[in-house]
């Protein structure tokens, strides 16, 4: 035994937390195989009581050892404490380098875990030159927290509950001193503490380890079937196996079968009561307040396909962007879709969309109720489209509008132009009214997709010409597999939108006519009006051997589409700034538009100059621009970099997470204040 390596394991806890300690430290004896063992417990300080306890079951076990060491808490006093459930024991693993100056390595584990296997495989794990090692937090990857830190969303980002410590290394770079540093001065604004201190300073040195050895309530939600094969059960969240609360962790049981082996042994029905107090203590709660997250209601009248919804930009972004990346811990959101006046229901309709509450309205008769009742703190639209909002019963709450395709009348006259199928006018003198209305009271605040909007949402919704609009690109995801260098493209041309007057599909079906030597691909499908759509575009269907229609398609199949083509083409009579033509350029895909919105298809591409009407007499403008940029591959080259490289800086998704949360919490606070 005495030639075999010893494994140093530290936990730093209180009196209030040494049963759950005792608990850990019975785990990793029973299911070590007899290798030896020395706990460290930092603390600052522990009854006789309980140390007694953790003494008695220690010595059951021949390869074990124990010391409390009680750290001088006058150190940590000045740290900051931001998480109710969370003791300032917590930052006592920033000093472990430094109290044991004779270790090189050591294992910190939090005190909310059992081990159901051996631990060997992580005390070998090999360090090289890094400060530590830890498992990827798989609840910071879900709630997308990384880029409010300056996090990439791939970057390595752990959980701090299990940690392999390169000791050596840490005294030799002074960690312990810029975590203190780092902890009261942050590079940025944190939310969770000593662990986002811990992968501020250590990025870049951080080995990942594999989730066996931290499995987490998030790993057990989203994984269940790996559960078998975790060796370290960490109960992360303010849900523990032994609270009133019911467990997050389905894995809870493992903490009662330990706790049977220490003196700490509770009665089931010591349980049960405690769970019975803690539901009648929420129904107090619930009456009389508390913590909650931030509700964002977002209104919007379609959810790419979600609830039945049709595909359109603004579906996409609601459903890909908002709802995907900007729910969090505090921060929730409900989508709420246009409501129908003449509907007679008293409630709405709730429908899941990935993890998103989808609502259809109730009737306007019962409108304020249901508004009253759900209490939001925010509203959020992408360029509103309904005016339910005069229903909110409340002059506090606050609108966050997102300016997407603000269209004054003079966009109405151009639009009306196309006589082939005139698109259908949906100018909504109420809901601009009902825009300024808020503006009159400050009750909104206006952010915008494209700085060359912002002039036209001032005509539309009547603003002061000083009116700030803070600039909030769309985001893009960004292929990391992607390299716009290297990948050869095809002689593909494609065209992505729906089938609809507005796009003037048909004249992408004329170019292609005209360039048998291409291959163009439609992607997209009819939805409003979709007879009278379908019947225009029936006559290209056959015939026009290199035109192939795609249909309605998404995620890797719409990605590879764009990834292989050259040129995306846009024949739209009105636009905005499309997804589509950000997509396009983050996969290094050039523009030939009748637009120029941002002055990007100029940019990355060629620009026509305007087309109106049906535009069969300006096909040849469009044939020229596609001509000039295949018969220029190395120009065509440059541009596509371009265009890549402009997309990664200024549509990127992390820039996005952190703007649009600050943004959303920052108007939420203004509708709080004014309630007070």
């Amino acid at each position: 035994m005495s030639n075999v390596e010893v494994m140093h394991i530290f936990f730093a806890l209180d009196d209030s937390y040494c049963r759950h300690c005792c608990t850990a430290m019975v785990s990793i004896l029973e299911n070590g195989g007899g290798a030896p063992v020395s706990f460290h417990l930092l603390t600052d300080g522990i009854g006789d009581g309980n140390r007694r306890k953790m003494e008695q079951v220690v010595s059951r076990y021949a390869n074990a050892s124990m010391e409390v060491r009680v750290v001088d808490g006058a150190v940590f006093d000045g740290l900051p404490i931001n998480i109710a459930y969370i003791s300032r024991q917590t930052y006592y693993r920033y000093a472990i380098a430094e109290l044991y100056p004779d270790l090189d390595k050591a294992i910190y584990l939090d005190c909310d875990l059992v081990a159901k296997g051996a631990l060997d495989g992580l005390w070998e794990t090999d360090l090289g030159g890094c400060l530590c090692a830890g498992v990827r937090d798989l609840w910071i990857e879900n709630i997308h927290y990384k880029p409010e830190i300056g996090f990439s969303l791939d970057e390595l980002y752990i959980n701090a509950g299990v940690l392999l410590l390169n000791l050596d290394l840490m005294r030799r770079e002074r960690t312990f001193a810029a975590l203190c540093e780092t902890t009261l001065r942050p590079p940025c604004d944190i939310r969770f503490q000593d662990q986002d201190v811990i992968n501020i300073v250590c990025r870049g040195r951080v080995k990942e380890l594999p989730a066996k050895f931290n499995f987490t309530s998030e790993d057990a939600l989203r994984h269940p079937e790996a559960a078998g094969g975790a060796i370290i059960v960490h109960y992360t969240g303010e849900r523990k196996p032994w609270g009133m609360k019911r467990c997050g962790n389905p894995l809870g049981r493992f903490y009662f079968d330990y706790l049977a082996l220490t003196p700490y042994r509770q009665s089931a029905l010591g349980r049960f009561a405690s769970r019975a107090v803690w539901r009648l203590g929420g129904l107090f709660r619930k009456k009389h307040g508390g913590a909650r997250p931030l509700r964002v209601a977002l209104l919007i009248d379609e959810f790419f396909g979600g609830a039945g919804t049709a595909y359109g930009g603004y579906g996409f972004l609601a459903r890909h962007c908002i709802a995907k990346y900007l729910p969090c811990d505090d921060i929730q959101i409900d989508v709420l879709l246009g409501l129908n006046p003449r509907s007679r229901r008293r409630k709405a309709v709730k429908t899941r969309v990935d993890d998103v509450d989808v609502y259809r309205l109730p009737g306007r008769r019962h409108a304020a109720r249901w508004l009253r009742k759900k209490d939001y703190d925010l509203y959020f639209s992408i360029e509103l489209t309904t005016s339910f909002l005069k229903y909110e019963p409340s002059m506090d709450k606050r609108l966050l509008l997102w300016v997407q395709d603000p269209r004054p009348w003079e966009e109405w006259l151009e639009i009306e132009t196309v006589k082939l199928f005139p698109e259908s006018c949906y100018w909504n003198t109420e809901v601009y009214e009902l825009v300024h209305k808020l503006f009159e009271e400050d009750r909104v605040r206006f952010v915008t997709q494209g700085r060359f909007l912002i002039e036209k949402a001032k005509r539309l919704y009547r603003l002061h010409p000083d009116t700030p609009m803070m600039f909030l690109p769309n985001p893009v995801d960004i292929d990391q597999r992607f390299d716009v260098r290297s990948y050869e493209k095809k002689d593909h041309i494609i065209f992505i939108g729906r089938i609809e007057s507005v796009k003037r599909g048909w004249l992408f079906c004329e170019i292609a006519r005209r360039m048998p030597e291409y291959q163009f691909f439609m992607l997209g499908q009819s939805f409003r009006e979709k007879a009278q759509n379908d019947s225009i575009m029936e006559q290209y269907r056959h015939g026009i051997d290199n035109l192939h229609f795609v249909g309605h398609v998404e995620g890797e199949e719409k990605a590879g589409y764009i990834r292989d083509a050259k040129i995306l083409v846009n024949t739209s009579i009105h636009e905005a700034l499309p997804v589509t033509f950000l997509e396009a350029l983050a996969y290094g895909t050039l523009l030939v538009s009748c637009r120029n919105p941002e002055g990007l298809t100029e940019q990355f591409g060629v620009y026509t100059g305007p087309v109106l009407g049906d535009g069969f007499d300006k096909v040849d403008l469009f044939v020229n621009a596609i001509k000039s940029l295949m018969s220029d591959e190395e120009r065509r080259k440059q541009l596509s970099v371009a265009g890549y490289e402009y997309v990664k800086r200024t549509h990127n998704v992390p820039d996005f997470i952190r703007n649009t949360r600050a943004l959303l919490r920052e108007e939420a606070a203004k509708t709080r204040q004014n309630a007070h």
